[in-house]
């Protein structure tokens, strides 16, 4: 058997090029179907994972999957806020059984600074490779992917800026402290900076202070130097009395840059819409203590998965969204993309096939005679066979390896996917299975050949 093995590769490798387009298509095919189930099973993982048995999320009225995205995934931008007051009903509601709140706006190097509490590290089991948890508002435990990408570690500090951009408004009155690093988890906490929520309260709390007061200075000073409204700064009554007449709406920065000029001083909605204009950050009337993203919400008993979003989506300005109901919904239009993806791949093994089963039957052709002079000295018709067959298996199998290692490096080189830790047994089994099924194909595309090569005369041939 060592033999016929040692003739096959030897005559495989006295026509390399033909062997190597063999391979080369069949490896093609394989390495995209290995893609697909590393793809898949990374997305399945990703989901359980992430997931972190969150039975529903609260938040603003809007798309019901941008609300997972934005609150669980962390991969879109937040359909606004809710109030506090609205949550804290929701909290005491007696189906629920825990809550964590979210609020969001703001990163740091594309990285996303969530607001929460200690529940949210607990819910996704974090430990920590330096340092603790955070215990005060502008302390932050950062992601481990964080700290490899930006270079952050305990005790440093950093400031915000706002929005989900590597630049934009930085919040440079507040720094945030680094008081732990996390392990990796793989899953969203690696590329998350958390941080208690009184953290984000206090950032845009003090600068919508902040706005107000910079946009009545201003007035104030141009007003100095109109002399026409010495009272004006200290009350604001002749403003209020002035914009009653104009919609705030209607007005130009032309407008309002004229009224500073002349010493007329602006309302607070009138300094956030000339902001605004200026392209400086507004916050919203809302206090911001009175208002977070989303919340993450826990069932007590499994009554609340049929009233609770029903009436939470009907009966308040709020929307409740079922992160397994959403996640199942993108996944089924990702898993049509991914299975014309398998059917490519698999119709390019078929023409691999094909092009094995020219190639082994052209090979018969050209050897018949030497095929005929081994027969003569001894070898059984099932040893031809067998060599056949094994020439069809190792161009098979080779296709099989040097798609599977394809598949790997390019794995390795994909952005945000890391390239062992991520991989599941159930990848190898289907690699496995697909090498099966590789053999298999190896062994059909062969099959021909070898019943020539069994009913093949050598005296008729011999005497020719």
């Amino acid at each position: 058997m060592l033999t016929i093995i040692k003739i096959s590769l030897a005559k495989l490798i006295h026509k390399p090029y033909n062997s190597a387009l063999s391979v080369l298509l069949f490896a093609i095919g394989v390495a995209l179907i290995s893609l697909i189930i590393k793809a898949e099973t990374f997305i399945n993982n990703q989901y359980k994972t992430n997931l972190a048995g969150i039975d529903l999320v609260v938040g603003a009225k809007g798309s019901p999957l941008q609300l997972i995205l934005s609150s669980v995934l962390h991969v879109d931008v937040p359909t606004g806020n809710i109030a506090l007051d609205e949550v804290e009903k929701i909290q005491h509601n007696p189906l629920v059984k825990k809550t964590i709140p979210i609020s969001l706006g703001d990163s740091y190097k594309s990285f996303r600074i969530v607001g929460t509490n200690i529940e949210y590290l607990k819910l996704y089991a974090c430990s920590f490779n330096t340092g603790n948890e955070f215990a005060k508002p502008l302390d932050a435990v950062i992601g481990a992917n964080v700290a490899e990408k930006t270079g952050l570690k305990v005790g440093d500090t950093f400031a915000g800026v706002h929005g989900f951009m590597a630049e934009g408004h930085t919040h440079e009155d507040f720094h945030y402290t680094v008081t732990g690093v996390l392990y990796h988890s793989g899953n969203i906490t690696d590329n998350l900076i958390l941080t208690p929520t009184e953290s984000v309260w206090m950032v845009h709390g003090e600068k919508h202070e902040h706005i107000g007061e910079h946009a009545h200075n201003e007035a104030c000073e141009h007003h100095e130097h109109g002399h026409e409204h010495d009272e004006h700064c200290g009350h604001g009554n002749q403003h209020n009395e002035h914009s009653d007449g104009i919609k705030h709406e209607n007005k130009t920065l032309e407008h309002l840059q004229h009224e500073l000029m002349h010493g007329e001083g602006l309302t607070e909605e009138e300094a956030q819409l000339y902001n605004k204009m200026r392209g400086e950050l507004v916050i919203s009337k809302t206090e911001p203590s009175q208002s977070i993203t989303a919340l993450l919400v826990f069932y007590k008993n499994p009554q609340a998965a049929v009233t609770l979003p029903r009436a939470i989506n009907q009966n308040t300005n709020m929307q409740a969204a079922s992160p397994v109901i959403e996640m199942n919904r993108l996944i089924s239009l990702l898993g049509f993309g991914l299975d014309t993806l398998r059917l490519l791949a698999l119709i390019i093994i078929f023409i691999s096939s094909l092009n094995i089963f020219i190639y082994l039957l052209n090979l018969f052709n050209q050897s018949v005679y030497e095929i005929a002079l081994i027969r003569l000295a001894g070898a059984s018709r099932l040893k031809i066979v067998a060599l056949l067959y094994f020439q069809g298996i190792i161009l098979a199998v080779s296709g099989w390896v040097t798609g599977i290692v394809v598949s790997y490096l390019i794995w390795g080189l994909l952005p945000q996917f890391a390239f062992i830790r991520n991989f599941h047994y159930v990848v190898f089994q289907k690699e496995l299975i697909l090498l099966a099924y590789c053999t298999g194909i190896g062994l059909l595309a062969a099959f021909l050949p070898a019943l020539r090569a069994y009913n093949n005369n050598i005296h008729f041939t011999l005497s020719r």
